[in-house]
């Protein structure tokens, strides 16, 4: 007998899809601009090089520049998730032991002005709404600096990318004519 589809089912699977989002979401902008960047060159550029009806290369060309994509996206992200854990990490503890200080927090304290919205959040209570304004603060720096890091590391992912890619490329584009 087969189970008729209720409407229990498509709000579950709409619920799921909505809490991954936000679990997504809540990565920080930096390291889901790091993860559609390293999908779209890991899944879409190879197939735009490869299928690419606009130029005359050979296919031996298209093969070995589609293969870079996948390589570099890899490498990057690796490297990114790496030094982005890190310097998280680094931030927190300082801010754990009260080493970094954000004006916007430290100027509430004083004069008592909190926005409006967080302290609407937060129902009235100043104090947790300080430490939501300090979270918030923290999550801006943490992001701001994390874009900092991933462009200084930008010339170094590419330069252990174009090391490693020629073997992979080698490997994966080599005729088995030979055999």
């Amino acid at each position: 007998m087969i189970k008729p589809i209720t409407t229990a089912t498509p709000i579950k699977l709409n619920q799921r899809m909505a809490n991954s989002l936000e679990k997504f979401s809540e990565q920080g902008g930096e390291k889901i601009a790091n993860y559609i960047n390293a999908a779209g060159k890991f899944a879409i550029a190879p197939l735009m090089i490869l299928y690419n009806p606009f130029t005359k290369e050979p296919k031996e060309n298209k093969k070995w520049a589609a293969v870079k994509q996948p390589v570099e996206a890899v490498v990057t992200i690796a490297a990114q998730i790496m030094s982005l854990n890190l310097l998280y990490k680094g931030i927190d503890k300082l801010a754990e032991k009260g080493k970094l200080n954000f004006k916007l927090v430290q100027d509430a304290e004083k004069s008592g002005k909190i926005p409006e919205a967080i302290l609407k959040a937060n129902s009235g209570d100043k104090v947790k709404a300080l430490k939501t304004l300090q979270k918030t603060c923290l999550d801006i720096f943490k992001d701001r600096t994390g874009t900092i890091l991933t462009i200084a590391l930008y010339v170094p992912i590419l330069a252990v990318s174009n090391r490693i890619f020629p073997v992979i490329a080698d490997l994966l584009t080599k005729d088995n004519d030979d055999e």
